[in-house]
């Protein structure tokens, strides 16, 4: 066994373990979110990076995140075609069709909502405590 083996790790699925600012059992009936690095994972972990397989099968596909802010950048990827999303960056709204990457700066209040089609999501956040609620003076 190797000294870096502990830097190679298999995904799991988040299930049922609660994220923050999103509603999971809404999620979770979208498709499964894997865990594919945080700190649960490797302890030194800087970054937080999940994937969600995403199949709407009703569209307009529901809302599960609530509007929020984190404290550090956040990036979501939809590498595939397939997806057609809506992202709300301060008081902007946004739909995009994938392949897509949508970045966050730090302070910077969003959400995403998936509107039609299937295909994956990457989310990226550089690892962080979650506020309940950032300052009104958030950056829009």
């Amino acid at each position: 066994m190797g000294s870096y083996d502990k830097y190679i790790v298999k995904p799991f699925d988040w299930a049922e373990r609660p994220l923050i600012h999103h509603d999971r059992e809404v999620m979770n009936g979208l498709g499964p979110l894997m865990a594919f690095l945080n700190t649960d994972m490797i302890a030194e972990a800087d970054l937080n990076i999940f994937i969600h397989h995403i199949d709407v099968k009703n569209p307009p596909g529901p809302d599960y995140v609530e509007v929020h802010a984190h404290d550090v950048s956040q990036a979501y990827v939809f590498p595939l075609p397939g997806i057609t999303f809506e992202v709300t960056l301060g008081d902007e709204k946004h739909v995009v069709d994938s392949p897509a990457t949508v970045f966050i700066p730090p302070r910077l209040r969003h959400t995403v909502r998936i509107i039609e089609g299937s295909g994956i999501e990457v989310s990226i956040v550089r690892n962080e405590k979650y506020e309940e609620s950032l300052a009104e003076d958030s950056a829009e």
